[in-house]
C-alpha cells in the first residue's frame, strides 16, 4: 500500500525522531560506562588519602558498592519503566541518583577522620551504581523500538558505545590526575582523587539536558507503522517461553564473570608469573587490557553479521567454546617455574616500612609458588586477546536473544533483571576465584573456569530450542494454521 506526501513526510520525520532517541540512549551508555571506568585508577589512592591504615578488604568492599547499587536499582527501575510505559521519568532519577552519589564521595573527605569519610565513600559509590539502573533502561528502550532485524545491530552499538567508554575513561582519569593536590576552597578539595567524582557530575548533569531537550518516546518504531504482525490475535495468546529467559541469564552470569576474572587478577598474575613488581604489573596489566579493549570494540561491530551468517544460537555456543579454550591457554604450561624473585610486604600491622622494597614476583607465603610452571607472556596475550573477542560476541548476542524470546511483551523488568544478574557476577565472582587464586594458584581458576564454559557452550546447544525467537514461534504458527 503506497503513502502520499503527508503519510510519506510523517514517515519521514517519525523515523528521524526515533533514531535520535535511540542515539541518545547510545550517549546514555557512553557517559554512565565513562563515569564508571573515571573512578577506578584512583579509588584505592583516595581511601589512602582519607584514611592511611585502610586496607585491601575494604577497597573490596568500596569497589563491589557499585554493583551492589546496581543490582538493586536495575530491576527496580526496569518494573517502574515498564509499569508506566515510559523510560524518562526514571531515567532522570537515575541521574540524579549518580549526581548525589558522586558528590557523596568527593565531599568525603569534609567529613572529619576516622573511618566515616571511607564510609562515606562506599555509600556514595552504592548511590552511584543505583544511578546506574539506567543502564537496564536503554536497553529496554532499545528493544522497544526496533524492528526484529534492527535489534541485534541496536544492542551491539550499544554495547560498543560501552566500551567505548571503558576505553576513555582511565585516559580522562590520567588528565585528572595531572592536578595533583589541586586546590581547597574552605573545607572542599579538587584534587585528582575528587576531579574525576566532580566530572562525572558534569557529564551527568549533560545528559540530563540532552535528556530533556532531545529524546523522544511518543515515536512509534517502523514495524508497528508498516507491515506490522504484532496487531495479530495469535500474539496477544501466545505465551513467552521463560525457560528460554532463564537459560540467557544463566549464560549471561558466565560470560560476564569470565571477563570480570580476568580483568580482577590479570595484574596479580602478571605479578607472579613474571616476577614483576606492583608498579610494572599494573602497568603491563593496563596496556594489554587497554589494547584487547580496543579489540573488543572492533568485535562489538562484526556482532551483527556474524550472526546472519552463522546464526546468533550457533555464535553464542562459539563464543563459550573460545573462552573456554582460552582459559586452557592460561594454565601453567612452561617452560619453568615461577621467578623465584624475594616478595617483600611493605606492611606490617598496619605500619608501613618506607626503607623496604616494593612487592615483587609471587607471594612465597603461598605454596603454590613452589610448585607451579609459569604462564608465559605470550600465553597470556592470546588468551586475553581471545576472551575480549569472546566477550562481547556472547554478551550482546545473550542481550539480543532475550529481547527477541520476549518479543512484543513488556520487556523493562526483565531486561533489569539480567542487568542486576550481571552485576551479581561482577560482585561475586571476583571474590570467590580472587580466594581461589590466592589458596591454589591460577591453576584451579583455568580449570573451574575452563569446565564452566565448555558446560555453557553445551547448554546454548541442549536448550537451543527453547531460545528460539517469538517471530519464528508465531510463523510456525501462522503455517499450521493456515495448512
Amino acid at each position: 500500500m503506497r503513502m502520499n506526501s503527508e503519510e510519506s513526510s510523517y514517515y519521514v520525520l517519525a523515523e528521524r525522531k526515533r533514531w535520535r532517541s535511540i542515539r541518545i540512549m547510545y550517549l546514555t551508555l557512553f557517559l554512565n560506562s565513562t563515569g564508571f571506568s573515571i573512578i577506578l585508577p584512583s579509588l584505592w589512592p583516595y581511601l589512602q588519602e582519607l584514611s592511611p591504615t585502610v586496607n585491601y578488604s575494604f577497597l573490596g568492599i568500596a569497589a563491589a558498592g557499585f554493583s551492589v547499587g546496581q543490582l538493586f536499582a536495575s530491576p527496580i527501575m526496569g518494573k517502574w519503566s515498564t509499569d508506566r510505559g515510559r523510560v524518562t521519568l526514571p531515567a532522570q532519577i537515575c541521574m540524579v541518583l549518580g549526581v548525589l552519589g558522586n558528590l557523596m564521595y568527593a565531599l568525603a573527605g569534609t567529613a572529619g577522620s576516622g573511618t566515616v569519610p571511607l564510609w562515606l565513600v562506599t555509600v556514595g559509590r552504592v548511590i552511584t551504581g543505583a544511578g546506574a539502573g539506567c543502564i537496564a533502561l536503554a536497553r529496554s528502550y532499545h528493544s522497544t523500538v526496533t524492528s526484529i532485524d534492527e535489534r541485534t545491530g541496536v544492542v551491539s552499538k550499544g554495547s560498543m558505545a560501552q566500551a567505548s567508554g571503558f576505553i576513555i575513561g582511565p585516559g580522562l582519569s590520567f588528565l585528572t590526575s595531572l592536578a595533583g593536590k589541586g586546590i581547597q576552597y574552605r573545607s572542599i578539595v579538587f584534587d585528582q582523587y575528587t576531579l574525576p567524582a566532580y566530572l562525572c557530575v558534569v557529564l551527568i548533569l549533560f545528559n540530563m539536558i540532552v535528556l530533556a531537550l532531545y529524546f523522544r518516546e511518543d515515536v512509534p518504531p517502523t514495524e508497528f507503522m508498516i507491515n506490522s504482525v504484532i496487531q495479530s490475535s495469535e500474539i496477544t495468546t501466545l505465551r513467552v517461553r521463560w525457560s528460554g529467559v532463564v537459560v540467557c541469564s544463566v549464560l549471561f552470569y558466565i560470560a560476564m564473570m569470565s571477563f570480570t576474572i580476568t580483568e580482577t587478577l590479570g595484574t596479580p598474575l602478571l605479578q607472579a608469573e613474571l616476577g614483576l613488581s606492583q608498579t610494572k604489573a599494573i602497568k603491563y596489566s593496563s596496556i594489554f587490557l587497554t589494547c584487547t579493549s580496543v579489540f573488543s570494540f572492533i568485535t562489538f561491530s562484526i556482532v551483527t553479521p556474524l550472526g546472519r551468517r552463522f546464526g546468533e544460537r550457533k555464535m553464542m555456543g562459539i563464543a563459550f567454546a573460545l573462552s573456554g579454550i582460552a582459559y586452557i591457554l592460561l594454565y601453567p604450561m612452561g617452560p619453568g617455574h615461577i621467578p623465584r624473585v624475594q616478595w617483600t610486604p611493605l606492611a606490617v600491622n598496619n605500619t608501613v616500612f618506607q626503607d623496604d622494597k616494593e612487592v615483587v614476583g609471587c607471594n612465597w607465603s603461598n605454596k603454590w609458588c613452589y610448585t607451579q610452571l609459569r604462564v608465559s607472556i605470550y600465553q597470556y596475550i592470546c588468551a586475553t586477546s581471545i576472551l575480549l573477542f569472546a566477550y562481547p560476541l556472547s554478551t550482546v548476542i545473550i542481550i539480543s536473544r532475550v529481547t527477541k524470546i520476549l518479543g512484543p511483551h513488556p520487556q523493562g523488568t526483565v531486561l533489569g533483571i539480567l542487568t542486576g544478574i550481571g552485576c551479581l557476577s561482577r560482585a561475586v565472582g571476583p571474590a570467590i576465584f580472587s580466594s581461589l587464586f590466592e589458596l591454589l594458584g591460577p591453576v584451579i581458576v583455568s580449570i573451574v573456569m575452563c569446565i564452566t564454559c565448555f558446560v555453557a557452550t553445551a547448554t546454548s546447544y541442549v536448550f537451543r530450542s527453547r531460545l528460539d525467537t517469538f517471530e519464528n514461534r508465531i510463523q510456525r504458527l501462522n503455517a499450521e494454521i493456515f495448512t
